[in-house]
């Protein structure tokens, strides 16, 4: 899944977290996070993107998607809940987090941790479908900017959803959600102008030199602009570039 793959690389590579220090609140959060999950009877797991790695707390709810109460696993990511995630919302759920992420960088350290994003997703466990309420939040930062600590939190909220997948960003302090223009705008960021109309000429189908002659510039130009489209998707070809900019509505 090429959205899972550009945000694990998003978090795990960001420029010197490699160097920075462990965070010295880790066993503060898992504290927190076993409490949150005992008492909710839910899910909630800390990532460590400097290590690489995550540590998962299961309340009663984690029974019905055989979570052990809990468990470390050697990836900042919990693939054992994504994997009973409906895969078009976990598509959904990947794009909202990697916009919750180029959004907060766009804050001051400070403030980064009082933002959280949020969605309810739908999941399969026993043959049952159910919707979830997830929440993920950024608890640590480094003076450079570097996300090292997070949360994600998961509990149940009834029968399958069926309305069209729908992601929130808020500001924990105020309770207010963050304009869906801003949320555009980080889109709009990720390809430059003319990136964007290569990328959607090629989703109409048009060959580089068909693209080359519409828009009045040379077959290398075009070659470039599709090289830049696959780095900043994070993609391997044309079709998964088409599929990622529809998702984002960047074509």
């Amino acid at each position: 899944m090429t959205e899972e793959r550009k945000l694990k690389e998003t978090l795990l590579c960001q420029p010197g977290i490699a160097s920075s220090a462990s965070p010295s609140c880790l066993e503060d959060y898992c504290r927190m996070a076993e409490a949150f999950a005992n008492i909710g009877g839910s899910i909630a797991v800390i990532s460590d993107f400097k290590n690489d790695c995550c540590y998962i707390y299961s309340g009663a709810f984690g029974k019905a998607l055989n979570i052990p109460a809990y468990a470390r696993i050697d990836s900042a990511f919990e693939d054992c809940i994504f994997s009973a995630i409906d895969p078009s919302d976990l598509i959904d759920r990947h794009i909202l987090e990697l916009r919750f992420f180029e959004f907060v960088k766009t804050l001051p350290v400070e403030v980064r941790t009082e933002y959280l994003h949020s969605c309810i997703l739908n999941v399969t466990t026993g043959g049952r479908e159910m919707s979830i309420l997830h929440h993920t939040r950024y608890l640590d930062f480094t003076q450079d900017g570097c996300v090292t600590l997070g949360i994600c939190t998961y509990n149940p909220v009834g029968d399958k959803r069926t309305g069209e997948f729908e992601g929130y960003m808020f500001n924990l302090n105020t309770g207010e959600s963050i304009d869906v223009r801003q949320i555009e705008g980080i889109d709009e960021t990720i390809l430059s102008r003319r990136e964007r109309e290569v990328l959607g000429l090629l989703s109409e189908g048009f060959a580089s030199k068909q693209i080359a002659d519409k828009l009045h510039i040379s077959l290398n130009t075009v070659y470039r602009h599709r090289q830049n489209i696959l780095h900043h998707l994070n993609v391997i070809n044309t079709a998964e570039a088409v599929k990622i900019g529809l998702r984002m509505q960047l074509i």
